[in-house]
């Protein structure tokens, strides 16, 4: 059991870094002298499984997972900026900038411009709404 639990965490280590069902399915069945179809299976089945490990059963711990992972990368990346040198420094606040937006979405916040255009695009939709009322009072068949 636990190499299962064992092969199922290395498997989402590794789909974490990008690599690919493949590549996946061959690196853990060498590494835990498996069938590739063992592996296969385990991706086939993940829906089962993978919540238990992540322990995202509810929306709302997930958040504060991922929150709690984002503010990690934040504070990884700000140490960066203050210790790097000067070519280094200019991109991390764009990566900050990133890190803010991503965790705004996740939080379903919304920034003031999204909430300006938001309401922009209601009073538009009303606009068109009143023009084509008129237009059909106009033509007689409202």
């Amino acid at each position: 059991m636990n190499d299962i639990l064992e092969r199922r965490l290395e498997f989402l280590k590794l789909e974490a870094k990008g690599f690919t069902l493949c590549e996946i399915v061959k690196v853990l069945s060498e590494k835990y002298h498996t069938s590739e179809r063992n592996i296969y299976y385990d991706a086939k089945t993940r829906d089962s499984w993978q919540p238990v490990l992540t322990q995202l059963f509810e929306l709302d711990k997930a958040r504060l997972i991922l929150v709690n992972r984002y503010e990690y990368l934040y504070r990884m990346a700000s140490f960066q900026f203050q210790t790097a040198g000067e070519p280094q420094k200019t991109s991390v606040p764009i990566k900050n900038a990133g890190y803010n937006y991503r965790l705004v979405t996740l939080l379903g916040l919304e920034t003031l411009k999204e909430k300006q255009d938001k309401e922009k695009r209601a009073v538009e939709v009303e606009k068109e709404i009143a023009a084509n009322e008129a237009l059909l009072e106009a033509s007689g068949k409202f």
